[in-house]
């Protein structure tokens, strides 16, 4: 199987570099030249199935129109598909004038119809951006990517643990929730950020995307108390329609454990504390969300993990549950994961208290989990 695959990649790369491969990219770059012949290949394809279907009418029905049908809403502007479309009409006449018994089929009529108005649909937003094929598909999942790796925590911090964990809505791979990170080690500081932007599936994953390319710009660039004041600047310039976000920032010093806390709208972050057996102290300095009034001060709370304590964010997901209070939540949270952390182990806190917590909600989920190593963790 291995050699397989490797064969089938070494021809799509001589493909690739090919005229054909050349060709089809160009078509898909929107070269007007090249979507002139894809038209006229499709026209010649249709033509094809037309007389083939009148001449092997059970080996090839009518509604085999749809191929190409299929083929243009991937490759051609809105224009050329109404062309392409007219075309199939077309044949679908000459079909129903040639074909023995005469007479034109209802189902295929339906089926080929039905087909031109799903492709049509499916097809408008991608021809207003001026994209063909997977194009789209391929840009949105290197944006996904990318946000991503914005948010991905440094490894390898001498006497810390970093765990993360973060399951859109849906299963989706598009998240209304965000992550961004910065380790400035000559600074002696380590920044965790984490934005739940307001509504559910694609708007919210779309504002999340815009904002996190934007904030991630401003983390590292301000000092930590100056981060929220602009971000929720910049917010509220946007002037979104119910455009709001929730944020929690956490500006850690690794080297004693220090950090300050800031927070706008965000459900309060846990700190966890080892010594006596395991403790839970709610760190929550308050402010309002992000957007909803410019020039407003976020003042930070101050706290200290030492060793074996950790630090837990965390989005509404975990906690918000309809017709329940939200302390509830929080504390059914936080009854889960102290155990996680008072034993320590293999297990990452993070995902596991997904799986515990919210395995079935129809929300974004996002958890942090920051711990201070200690004699047994």
């Amino acid at each position: 199987m291995p050699a397989v695959t490797t064969v089938a990649r070494r021809s799509a790369a001589v493909l690739r570099r090919g005229a054909v491969g050349r060709w089809l990219s160009r078509l898909l770059d929107g070269d007007p030249f090249a979507e002139r012949a894809a038209l006229a290949l499709l026209v010649v394809f249709a033509l094809a199935l037309t007389l083939l279907a009148i001449r092997e009418p059970d080996l090839c029905p009518p509604s085999a129109l749809v191929f190409p049908l299929v083929l243009g809403g991937y490759v051609l502007h809105t224009r050329r598909q109404y062309l392409l479309i007219g075309v199939l009409a077309a044949c679908l006449a000459a079909d129903s004038l040639l074909r023995e018994p005469r007479g034109l089929r209802l189902g295929a009529v339906l089926v080929v119809g039905g087909a031109a108005l799903i492709v049509l649909l499916t097809s408008r937003h991608r021809t207003r951006l001026g994209l063909r094929g997977t194009r789209g598909d391929s840009m949105l999942l290197e944006l996904s990517e990318r946000s991503r790796a914005l948010g991905k925590l440094p490894e390898g911090l001498l006497d810390w643990r970093l765990h993360q964990a973060l399951i859109p809505a849906g299963g989706a791979l598009f998240s209304g929730d965000f992550l961004l990170s910065a380790h400035r080690q000559e600074q002696d500081l380590l920044e965790v950020v984490l934005v739940d932007v307001s509504g559910k599936g694609n708007r919210a994953a779309a504002r999340s995307m815009h904002l996190s390319g934007a904030f991630a710009v401003l983390l590292g660039s301000v000092p930590p108390e100056h981060f929220l004041p602009t971000a929720n600047d910049y917010l509220a310039r946007l002037d979104w329609e119910d455009g709001f976000a929730t944020a929690v920032h956490l500006a850690l010093r690794p080297s004693d454990g220090r950090y300050e806390l800031f927070s706008a709208g965000h459900p309060p972050a846990g700190q966890y504390r080892r010594a006596g057996g395991g403790s839970w102290l709610r760190v929550d300095p308050g402010g309002p969300a992000l957007g909803l009034l410019p020039g407003v001060p976020y003042t930070p709370a101050h706290g200290r993990l030492d060793l074996g304590d950790a630090l837990l964010l965390y989005s509404d997901g975990l906690v918000e549950v309809p017709g329940e209070d939200i302390d509830e939540g929080i504390e059914r949270l936080l009854e889960e994961a102290g155990p996680l952390l008072r034993y320590g182990g293999r297990v990452d806190p993070a995902a596991e208290l997904l799986r515990r917590v919210a395995a079935d909600v129809p929300d974004d989920r996002t958890v942090v989990v920051v711990r201070r190593l200690g004699a047994g963790s």
